[in-house]
């Protein structure tokens, strides 16, 4: 035996062993009820399936079969077959409604060794399939399911050798599309998966382990968990997962039994389990009251009479999380060098004279600052040290038409940079502070002062004041006074005009602090909105104000659920919340686990005619590369949440 061979089965019976102390078990009686006998037979012709799974078409229902030899069989509730390919070598197949008599299907052929799309529906009320299209792998296919997410359908596939991708499958005018989302890893001896849509979760079967669950959303942490262990199922083999979206039931075979389990109460072991009689399933579903189960590479369908668990008390109170509001991202930066989370927070410069050539400051927080454009090609990089937060304000001052300002935490600091009415970006230099870890910076304008206000990772917030020097590299920064804080703080931004400062209490919440009056000693910071988990969810981070007159709004990064906030300008008043979304037009993908963020009112041609927003993307998919920054159309956000125009 190999030294990774030994390492990975090793690792796998530890991990198995760590599983089986945990989870539900199944009681063991002293008298085991006798094995179930078929009640009836379905008499299949040259078939050889090993999945099956009831559907509904033109009020009347069906069964679909897996089949080696002939691609997919269609039966009808009494085993007449109806329809089939007549071609391929099927062993897994994934099934989703479209619509009342559309049905999707997705097949691994192992033939031509791709993985196929097809249209299940009626054509003059009889059942007909249909090519969609097609994608080779390199790899034979073990699993596969489909996933609802915003519309749109996603199709999880998991080859022999526990590598996992998730795909949108989507129409294009000649054949449907898959586009890549991301990779998943499982390690070998996957058996089948299946997608709840209620609660977004995807679940699969890796015997001789368990099975799991993980977020079904590429945007949001996996959070795997288990499901079941292989001791609660008290089998080495299992799998064939077929979810009853109805009842709540997830059925599953294991062994010579068939089990259920409630949906959302898993830790409560199966609430139906039944042994066959000589028979070991691997597909097992339920039609017309009637358990029906399929043994390996079978051409016979049994089907047995058994009292069914009663529907989930649960599924009629069940809601999932309240669905926000999508915005589809418009462009994005191309990927930050440094691997990890590393990409943090953005600036806008406006090029007052050309706003097409006007520039994005992104932060690599491991490596320095990027200078992107508006199409968000990389202009230039600045290898300056940990930058985490940078904001920017105009200032006329010799060449330079606007100074920017990051926090630096290589060596404490803040580094300067002078951008010229060109749009020439260039470096000014560390200013050092008496500060441990320097970490939020927000810049704003007090009449011809510069300022920032500056925080401390696990301190105070200080107010600085930005002094140019005769040249224009000799500048300076003079602390005016310092807030105290009561937790970590990062994100912050000003309103020039109103001389008012928002800072987001990670944990907490948005604070208001009106400036002059605190410099007066005659004001202390406002809670105005507080973490609750659903319009703010922990962690607060990134904030930007769009100016647009009586139509401006604080934008702010609700890390915790993948979201951006909005509320009126001096942020007493929630307006609503939205996601930025996948843009398959542009092959784009969505935004999440946001840090920093930026926005700006300024018309920037037609792609941007009414602002940009640029948010962090925490996890940057199709494909999975190193995190970047997502540009979205203001246009685009006031038409999805309907703002007064």
């Amino acid at each position: 035996m190999s030294r990774n061979t030994f390492l990975r089965t090793t690792g796998a019976l530890a991990l198995a062993g760590l599983l089986s102390a945990c989870g539900p078990q199944i009681e063991k009686s002293a008298e085991k009820p006798a094995p179930l006998t078929s009640q009836s037979e379905f008499a299949l012709s040259d078939v050889i399936s090993s999945q099956l799974a009831p559907l509904a078409l033109g009020g009347s229902e069906y069964l679909l079969l897996a089949s080696e030899k002939r691609g997919l069989v269609l039966v009808d509730a009494e085993g007449s077959e109806k329809l089939a390919l007549d071609g391929g070598t099927v062993e897994r197949f994934a099934l989703q409604q479209l619509e009342e008599n559309s049905w999707l299907v997705a097949v691994y052929d192992e033939d031509s060794a791709e993985l196929q799309l097809r249209l299940l529906d009626l054509e003059d009320g009889s059942p007909r399939i249909r090519y969609l299209g097609a994608m080779s792998t390199s790899a034979p296919q073990v699993a596969m399911c489909f996933s609802r997410q915003a519309g749109r359908t996603h199709l999880f596939a998991i080859d022999e050798n526990g590598l996992g991708h998730e795909y949108v499958v989507h129409p294009r005018e000649q054949a449907w599309q898959f586009t890549g989302v991301r990779p998943l890893y499982f390690g070998e001896q996957v058996s089948s998966c299946v997608v709840d849509d209620r609660s977004g979760k995807l679940l699969v079967a890796q015997p001789p382990l368990g099975i799991w669950t993980l977020n079904a959303d590429a945007e949001m942490d996996e959070e795997r968990e288990v499901f079941a262990t292989s001791s609660a199922l008290a089998a080495d083999e299992f799998g064939g997962l077929w979810l009853d979206s109805v009842s709540g039931n997830l059925w599953l075979t294991a062994g010579d039994r068939v089990l259920a389990f409630n949906i959302n109460t898993p830790r409560q072991g199966p609430h139906f389990v039944e042994a066959l009689a000589e028979m070991e399933p691997v597909s097992a579903a339920v039609l017309q009251g009637a358990l029906l189960a399929l043994e390996e590479e079978s051409d016979q369908v049994h089907r047995f009479a058994v009292t069914l668990p009663e529907p989930a008390a649960e599924m009629q109170a069940f809601r999932g999380p309240v669905e926000i509001p999508r915005v589809r991202a418009s462009g994005q930066t191309a990927p930050v060098t440094s691997g990890g989370d590393a990409a943090d927070d953005p600036a806008i410069w406006v090029n007052p004279v050309n706003p097409s050539a006007s520039l994005i400051l992104g932060t690599d927080k491991k490596s320095g600052l990027n200078v992107y454009d508006l199409n968000g090609k990389l202009v230039e990089h600045f290898a300056v040290g940990r930058v985490n937060n940078v904001d920017l304000r105009p200032i006329q001052h010799g060449k330079f038409v606007a100074i920017a300002a990051a926090t630096n935490r290589t060596d404490p600091g803040v580094s300067l940079f002078g951008i010229s009415a060109a749009g020439q970006v260039e470096y000014l230099g560390l200013r050092n502070l008496d500060m441990e870890d320097p970490y939020g910076l927000c810049v704003y304008r007090k009449g011809a002062d510069l300022m920032t206000w500056v925080s401390d990772k696990e301190g105070a917030v200080q107010l600085l004041q930005i002094v140019p020097g005769t040249g224009n590299v000799d500048w300076s920064l003079q602390q005016v006074a310092s807030l105290a804080v009561e937790s970590q703080v990062e994100g912050c931004v000003v309103d020039d005009e109103m001389q008012t400062l928002f800072f987001g209490e990670e944990d907490g919440g948005i604070w208001r602090l009106d400036i002059a009056a605190f410099l007066s000693r005659e004001a202390k910071p406002q809670l105005i909105a507080a973490v609750d988990g659903e319009r703010l969810a922990a962690d607060v981070e990134g904030m930007g104000l769009y100016h647009a007159g009586d139509k401006s709004y604080l934008v702010v990064s609700s890390q915790g659920n993948n979201s951006y906030a909005l509320f009126s300008r001096d942020g007493s008043q929630f307006v609503s919340n939205f996601k930025v979304d996948i843009n398959l037009d542009k092959n784009l993908d969505g935004s999440s686990e946001t840090d920093g963020l930026e926005v700006s009112s300024a018309a920037f041609g037609s792609q941007y005619p009414q602002g940009l927003l640029v948010v962090q993307d925490g996890r940057n998919r199709m494909p999975s590369q190193a995190q970047n920054f997502k540009l979205v159309s203001w246009a685009d956000i006031a038409e999805t949440l309907n703002l007064p125009q």
